[in-house]
């Protein structure tokens, strides 16, 4: 018998053994698919209820018959990006306090006099931003949109200083200082105007690249594939192996029953992934090779961990540790940026980070080395130990 007409005898039957188990392989498919997309509902639900933001109201005021708080009303009312995330509205300093006591304003900004006048001549007016500290979210909201703006500020004043400083050193000669001013005051305002040319915009979430639903999804899923272990511990422990490893003595190598053992885990494993991928609406193709590569990673740690116990019960609790632990470093517990830096810093080494990022295909990868070639590195490397414990187990029947 050659070793490929051994290998598909060996595969017919993990195969028909694991036709056996299809009642109950259906049902542990259809409860990791909906406790998976019903846990990252949960999540979502419970990590945005409360803070949900729809913007700021800011309210401008400044010194009794200074019409500036109108004209900032007017002019940043007509920028979209600033306006999606706060609304200026001019007041009279005490109803500006008044509103914010209230609670009809989130801030109050208080220009002092001639503060046009003074940025225009790049001097550094005083501002104050008034917040309401029974509303943390929308405070520190207000405080950060205010050191951005005194942030742009200040690099254009620091323009305006050097420019003034080589006027009055006499290097720009031909040209009044209230034209040299005025022509850095229409750059300045030209590059406001197109500042979204030169501003890149980003997405911050608290759980990385992916939204808080794919992302604990996503990380459900894998882990329940990785403690989908004990279901096809029996191809080594007990008698399946020693059988083939009778065949040792016949000169026929135990090889090709491992191989079996592992691609019938692997196609088992990463026909479920591919499904649930589907439903997701991913592209078959990738979503097909990204269900082959964490099949054949979940086929090598299932092996590695039958293999390490003698019973299905201690494969179930080894199993159940080293998922546990690999959610908690990938973030699948608690959202990661509550964890501790230390913690952080080791998320790159659970195989459910891996996992996560390649069955999340339509995102692209969050390091510069691809997940799938992680998956088959680290697959390839658990394989060693694997192969010497299933030779063992084989020839511990026939010693």
């Amino acid at each position: 018998m050659g070793a490929l007409t051994l290998f598909w005898v060996s595969f017919r039957l993990t195969m028909g053994r694991l036709c056996r188990q299809l009642p109950l392989l259906a049902g542990l498919s259809l409860l990791c698919v909906l406790f998976s997309v019903l846990g990252g509902r949960v999540a979502e639900a419970l990590l945005t209820d409360g803070v949900s933001f729809s913007g700021l109201t800011l309210a401008v005021a400044a010194p009794e018959g200074d019409e500036t708080p109108q004209l900032i009303q007017q002019y940043m009312g007509n920028m979209d990006d600033i306006r999606s995330y706060c609304e200026m509205v001019a007041m009279e300093e005490g109803e500006a306090r008044e509103a914010l006591s209230h609670g009809t304003v989130d801030a109050v900004l208080l220009l002092p006099e001639g503060f046009i006048q003074g940025v225009q001549w790049g001097e550094n007016p005083p501002v104050q931003i008034i917040v309401k500290g029974e509303r943390p979210l929308e405070s520190l909201l207000t405080l950060w949109v205010g050191q951005s703006a005194a942030d742009t500020l200040s690099a254009a004043q620091a323009g305006i200083y050097a420019v003034l400083d080589l006027y009055d050193a006499g290097q720009l000669e031909g040209l009044p200082r209230e034209q040299v001013v005025m022509e850095i005051n229409l750059r300045y305002v030209q590059w406001i105007l197109n500042r979204l040319s030169v501003v890149a915009e980003e997405r911050i979430l608290p759980t990385g690249a992916l939204s808080i639903r794919e992302h604990y999804m996503f990380s459900l899923f894998c882990w329940l594939l990785l403690s989908l272990a004990p279901v096809f511990a029996w191809n080594y422990q007990g008698t399946w192996p020693r059988n083939y490893g009778r065949l040792c003595w016949i000169k026929r190598g135990v090889w090709a029953g491992l191989a079996a053992s592992l691609t019938g885990c692997a196609a088992e494993i990463g026909g479920l992934l591919w499904l649930a991928l589907l439903l997701t609406g991913e592209a078959p193709l990738p979503a097909l090779v990204a269900a082959l590569c964490c099949g054949f990673f979940c086929a090598v740690y299932t092996a590695l961990c039958g293999l390490l116990t003698r019973q299905t019960s201690g494969c179930a609790g080894l199993s159940f540790l080293i998922s546990v632990a690999s959610l908690f470093l990938a973030g699948g517990l608690l959202p990661p940026v509550l964890l501790p830096d230390g913690v952080r810093a080791l998320e790159g080494l659970s195989p459910i980070t891996w996992m996560r990022a390649l069955a999340a295909v339509g995102m692209d990868p969050p390091a510069d080395i691809p997940p799938a070639l992680v998956l088959v590195a680290v697959s390839a490397g658990l394989l060693i130990p694997t192969v010497f414990l299933y030779r063992r187990r084989c020839l511990e029947g026939e010693e």
